[in-house]
């Protein structure tokens, strides 16, 4: 029996109406049990750009402010602030009464040695802190950044929501050294961590945090009031996708993710589900080369492999179905504001790409290694679509299968592979300062997995942060994008979204660039 076959008979018996399960009474209603895409086992927010960490750290931890749905920054655990006229001086002032999980009261000290670790870690912190010129806490409640040059993003970059996220965390553990991770996940959010219950890449239990304090605005996105309506969530991993179907339609859990189109058919037809997109603007499928490591140390390595790739070839193992996705050839996604193809390659051309591998002089024996994390469909899809495509242009591939946890650990080592391919929300790449993968800082704590090193490029997205005039920073996204592509940075793979899918019984589910767990409710 197929899939297909063995997930119809499995979710026949859910087609029908049945009366409200027995386990959604006492505890297991006050528990919302969800089945992230992956579950990550970096409880760090500042460590990995992977967004189920990210997702993990938007329930224990805050940020000082956060998106709404026009990608406006909005105070979240800042009371109020001031900007000097010359844009040079901010002062933040904190909002009264913000406790973190261990019951010590949140202080600027905390805000500033977070902003500091974060920055040491994340290419656009890493940006705004290197046009800083100090950054201190005032008194217990209020911190100063002064800029050392002009940077018209400061709110901007305190309030993106892609990873890494500048998250807030205690003093003691912001101090940890940014080159390790750390294992205690103390925030100040609606929900707090329960180590005795933890069991790394099986499950993540949170518990509400009695002494959060929403903010009194509406929720929006990332913003606004965040109100842990249960008293728990647990995080579960669940690779196997029919059993995801089985535990979904029986109420054994409330949340999946992200499924494969083949399996939405037969949830769409239960009338205890809800199937829908929660983030319209979708992903990015991403094939990045190591530049560090022969042959896409070569340039024309690199361009020949992008000039060789066909978006059709591989939407169809992302995106599921036709409507699901599109060809988009923009590192910044399209639909968005600086959305353009300059320095791309017009169209897929096999014989052209033979010709510049040839050229470039590469020993293509020599076994490309392709990291293939087998329990992420979606990217493990992308990966096999680029086995075949190197096999076709004449490389040896070493596909090397692990899980994506491993994957995560193995890409940020610069030796050991050649290619990988994840996928990152269109959000977080719809600027050059956003999206990680355009950051040309080489090797070393501000550059990222891939490593290119370009000053040009780094010169040109220093520019796009100071720039005073949206015209200005339009001009300067196109000559980034036409430089990034023309030295082979990574390649774009199409454009998708993807469906969640939870019980009907769920109330005010969020939407967003991230899975925001939080307002929440169940209607019975």
């Amino acid at each position: 029996m197929d899939r297909r076959s063995f997930l119809t008979a499995l979710c026949a018996p859910a087609l029908l109406p049945i009366p409200a399960l027995a386990q959604d009474s006492g505890a297991r209603a006050r528990t919302l049990r969800v089945v992230p895409e992956t579950l990550t086992t970096i409880l760090d927010p500042h460590f990995t750009t992977s967004f189920t960490a990210r997702d993990f750290s938007y329930l224990v931890f805050d940020t000082l402010f956060a998106v709404d749905d026009q990608w406006r920054p909005q105070p979240q655990m800042v009371e109020r602030w001031q900007r000097s006229d010359d844009g040079l001086t901010w002062t933040f002032t904190l909002r009264e009464g913000l406790t973190f999980h261990d019951g010590a009261p949140v202080t600027a000290e905390d805000c500033v040695a977070s902003l500091r670790r974060w920055g040491a870690r994340d290419a656009l912190g890493g940006l705004l802190l290197r046009a800083t010129g100090s950054l201190d806490a005032v008194d217990a409640n209020t911190f100063r950044l002064v800029l050392s040059q002009p940077f018209g993003l400061v709110l901007e970059v305190l309030a993106k929501p892609g990873a890494m996220v500048p998250m807030i965390m205690p003093k003691r553990l912001a101090e940890t050294p940014a080159t390790r991770p750390i294992t205690e996940p103390v925030g100040s959010g609606p929900y707090r961590f329960v180590a005795e219950e933890y069991r790394a890449g099986d499950r993540i239990v949170l518990a509400r945090h009695e002494a959060y304090k929403p903010r009194p605005e509406p929720s929006v996105w990332a913003s606004g009031g965040k109100h842990p309506r249960f008293d728990r969530i647990e995080l579960l991993a669940m690779p196997d996708v029919s059993s995801q179907v089985s535990a979904l339609s029986t109420g054994e859990v409330d949340y999946l993710e992200r499924l494969p189109a083949d399996v939405l058919p037969l949830l769409e037809r239960n009338r205890q589900v809800k199937v829908q997109v929660v983030s319209p603007f979708g992903y990015q499928g991403i094939l990045r080369f190591n530049h560090r490591l022969p042959p896409f140390d070569n340039p024309k390595v690199r361009r020949a492999v992008m000039m060789a790739v066909n978006q059709a070839d591989y939407l169809p193992g992302v995106a599921g179905r036709a409507e699901y996705g599109r060809e988009c050839r923009s590192f910044y996604g399209c639909g968005t504001p600086y959305e353009t193809t300059a320095g791309m390659p017009k169209a897929p051309d096999l014989e052209a790409a033979r010709r510049l591998l040839a050229e470039s002089g590469a020993d293509l024996s020599v076994p490309v290694v392709i990291l293939h994390p087998a329990d992420a469909p979606g990217i493990a899809s992308l990966g096999l679509v680029t086995q075949d495509l190197l096999t076709r242009l004449g490389f040896t591939v070493d596909m090397q299968s692990m899980d994506l946890n491993t994957f995560f650990g193995r890409r940020a080592r610069p030796e050991g592979w050649n290619i990988f391919h994840t996928t990152n929300t269109v959000p977080d790449m719809q600027t050059p300062l956003q999206n990680v993968y355009l950051n040309g800082a080489g090797p070393g704590p501000a550059g990222f997995a891939g490593w290119p090193e370009d000053a040009e490029v780094e010169r040109l997205r220093a520019a796009f942060a100071a720039a005073g005039s949206e015209d200005e920073r339009k001009k300067l996204a196109e000559a980034i994008h036409a430089r990034a592509a023309e030295a082979g940075f990574y390649m774009p793979l199409g454009q998708f979204v993807a469906a969640s899918a939870w019980r009907a019984e769920l109330t005010d589910v969020p939407t967003g660039p991230a899975m925001f767990l939080w307002n929440i409710g169940r209607s019975r």
